[in-house]
């Protein structure tokens, strides 16, 4: 009751603040179904809502304080249209909640932010047409958003003759130990006319907790992996998370072709209960291509594919799909996925097919096909 007080306040402010210009009330619902040919040895049919950019509204705003500084925020929540629940692990505003200062040098902010690896990569991949269906396996690397930095001071710097970067700073906030939880981000782009570029990277300490949102530490009595994934679970035990991600994309009239790499590392792999304990350290290295091509105002196709080599497992995956605009704000989608899984995953088992957002299968190869309605308002 408490945390609807709080929605029911900022909304019957909401409307006398956005009077003065300075706050927007946003957000985007998704819903469909999505077709499934194996998740656990059996076909599935199901709503789809959290299985890619998942719903959200949001108030974002700002204040001019003079001399070209302005006082800026945004509150973004994230919730399951069939059921009204709460994400992002049940928090009021688990996809963004910061505040701080912008100017000529570009913007400071304090609070829950994105990190740069998905700013800066995940932006240029395929997610950005499928969400989690674009995704490379499990979202090891991070470019679907999976992971969102708390207590981080973040700078990003306006374009500067076709430059641009970021950098994010969290301090692990544990007595004695500086470096524990810690984490830092940065990524710079440049853009010259139909070409884009960019590279990031990001370390994060004690990633079950920073990255994972886990509920225990590394080394607590009864640690259990926060991973559901079988592509990388058994190495969420790792005492750092590091994460190197390159991006290019061309522009050519109504086309658009973008290559993504990504190099993702866990170091320091401490063994986990009911897991094999296989090695300290692993390495996942992921190659994508994709495009879009707008046919027409109103319908656009788009296509990737991504070879993931890990140190014993090999993935390929084949995303296709249409996007139909009704209007500037509602569209209509259909995606196909396939992949197809090779060799031994983290917990020592055959590697299996495992499209991100679904439950893995049970064999090497898994099919996906989603059809969604999405509205922004």
């Amino acid at each position: 009751m408490k945390n609807l007080a709080v929605v029911a306040t900022l909304f019957c402010s909401c409307s006398s603040i956005y009077a003065q210009g300075s706050v927007t009330l946003y957000g985007l619902l998704f819903e469909g179904f999505v077709y499934t040919s194996n998740q656990k040895g059996s076909s599935a049919f199901q709503t789809a809502t959290a299985l890619t950019n998942p719903s959200r509204w949001g108030l974002r705003g700002e204040e001019a304080l003079g001399a070209g500084l302005r006082a800026v925020f945004a509150l973004e929540n994230g919730f399951d249209p069939n059921n009204g629940k709460l994400s992002q692990g049940g928090r009021m505003f688990g996809r963004q909640a910061f505040v701080g200062l912008s100017g000529d040098f570009g913007s400071i902010t304090l609070g829950r932010q994105y990190e740069a690896v998905y700013e800066y990569i995940g932006t240029a991949s395929a997610t950005a047409q499928w969400g989690f269906f674009g995704s490379h396996p499990g979202d090891f690397d991070n470019l679907n958003a999976t992971t969102r930095i708390n207590n981080a001071v973040k700078h990003a710097s306006p374009r500067i003759g076709g430059f641009s970067f970021a950098g994010v700073f969290a301090p692990g906030g544990t007595p004695g130990n500086f470096g524990d939880n810690r984490v830092y981000s940065v990524g710079v782009d440049y853009q010259l006319g139909p070409v884009k570029a960019a590279v990031a990277y990001a370390n994060l300490n004690n990633p079950s907790v920073t990255a994972f949102d886990g509920a225990s530490s590394l080394g607590a009595p009864g640690y259990v992996s926060p991973i559901t994934s079988p592509v990388y679970r058994g190495y969420a035990s790792a005492k750092s998370l590091q994460i190197f991600g390159a991006a290019l994309t061309y522009k050519l009239g109504e086309a658009k072709v973008g290559l993504v790499y990504t190099n993702t590392r866990f170091v320091d792999i401490a063994p986990i209960q009911g897991i094999p304990f296989r090695t300290s350290q692993a390495r996942f290295n992921s190659y994508e291509i994709n495009s879009l091509y707008r046919v027409t105002p109103s319908l656009a196709f788009a296509a990737s594919y991504d070879y993931t080599d890990a140190d014993a497992a090999h993935y390929h995956q084949i995303d296709a799909g249409l996007i139909y605009s009704l209007s500037k704000r509602t569209d209509l989608t259909l995606v196909s996925v396939w992949q197809h899984a090779l060799g031994i995953d983290s917990t020592g088992q055959r590697a299996v097919a495992d499209i991100t957002g679904l439950t893995a299968s049970s064999s090497g190869t898994q099919v996906a096909v989603r059809a969604m309605i999405a509205h922004r308002f």
